[in-house]
């Protein structure tokens, strides 16, 4: 896998374990390896019917049981979206970032950028 799960960014090489990405500063396989009850609490402050409403797949979790990647990754999404997609590392090939840029690489992960934004506003935002 070259792109970001969250993002979209191309990191040109796969990457792995550790790896961390300039875009939205998520580190692969930590910051997206959560449990039930963290999703709650930083995503949805502890309120148990936006977690539903967001995420019914985890109905039948555990608040101590890890959630599969694909739901940690779309909450991870929807914070940065949030915080209105801001490029963490900006180094000599980015000049300037816009919104533009980042509907982008959500495209090319296969999400809609403008779909996401009211889902986003739906989280608190860690």
């Amino acid at each position: 896998m070259t792109a970001c799960h969250i993002c979209g960014w191309d990191f040109k090489h796969d990457y792995s374990v550790g790896d961390i990405c300039p875009c939205c500063n998520s580190e692969y396989d930590f910051t997206d390896f959560l449990e039930k009850g963290e999703i709650l609490e930083r995503y949805c402050g502890n309120d148990k019917e936006k977690l539903h409403n967001m995420a019914p797949e985890l109905d039948g979790y555990d608040d101590e049981e890890y959630v599969a990647r694909d739901i940690t990754w779309r909450f991870i999404r929807l914070a940065w979206i949030k915080k209105g997609c801001p490029f963490k590392y900006p180094n000599e090939t980015i000049t300037s970032w816009t919104i533009e840029d980042a509907k982008k690489q959500l495209a090319s992960i296969h999400y809609k950028y403008d779909a996401l934004v009211p889902l986003a506003n739906k989280i608190i935002s860690d």
